[in-house]
């Protein structure tokens, strides 16, 4: 029990550490391309996809329009949409490709992301920029790891990964704020077929 309470000390610590390093313009900017598109779509791989996922159902919640890339009843994206795409690394490839098919079309790509300088950067029109350790190594794992910033006993994209989805679950408090809704508003969409 010990490491466990450990780790997600350590975890929700480097959360709160990140999020507060986000761009406010940039978060501002992200909740009016959403709330300008006429449809929502979200492309994430591995569990940034299941974090696209867990934002997806809130955001249909909330009355939004929203498909999940590669589901089969996902229609094209087109012109007046957006595209959020998760990846820390920013080279994740079916994430790159979606998003720079999203910008052909001309709709607008929002990247969540832990690197600011990658293939992703080059088709995005928002950029959420958490300063996270992904499935990549650290550039200086040595000063990270003697500054405390680097745990073994969260693998890969874990950092990442769990920073986006507190995030996303921020976003979606200030998108009720915003649209005035409850909790109760919520619960008329939720699923009666599970």
């Amino acid at each position: 029990m010990e490491i466990i309470k450990k780790t997600t000390q350590e975890i929700a610590r480097h959360a709160l550490e990140v999020i507060g390093k986000i761009s406010p313009s940039q978060v501002s900017l992200m909740i009016e391309t959403i709330i300008d598109a006429d449809s929502v779509f979200i492309v994430g791989s591995g569990r940034s996809e299941l974090v696209g996922k867990a934002f997806a159902m809130r955001l249909m919640h909330l009355g939004f329009t929203v498909h999940v890339v590669g589901d089969v009843t996902t229609p094209a994206i087109k012109k007046g949409d957006c595209l959020i795409a998760i990846s820390g690394s920013g080279e994740t490839k079916t994430v790159t490709l979606a998003a720079k098919t999203s910008q052909e079309v001309g709709a607008k790509v929002i990247a969540i992301t832990a690197s600011e300088e990658s293939t992703l950067s080059q088709y995005l029109d928002v950029i959420i920029y958490l300063d996270s350790k992904t499935k990549e190594p650290w550039k200086d794992y040595n000063s990270n790891s003697l500054k405390g910033d680097y745990d073994d006993l969260t693998p890969m994209g874990t950092m990442f990964e769990d920073s986006t989805h507190l995030f996303l679950d921020g976003l979606i408090a200030e998108f009720m704020a915003l649209l005035g809704k409850k909790e109760q508003d919520l619960k008329l969409r939720h699923a009666i077929i599970e």
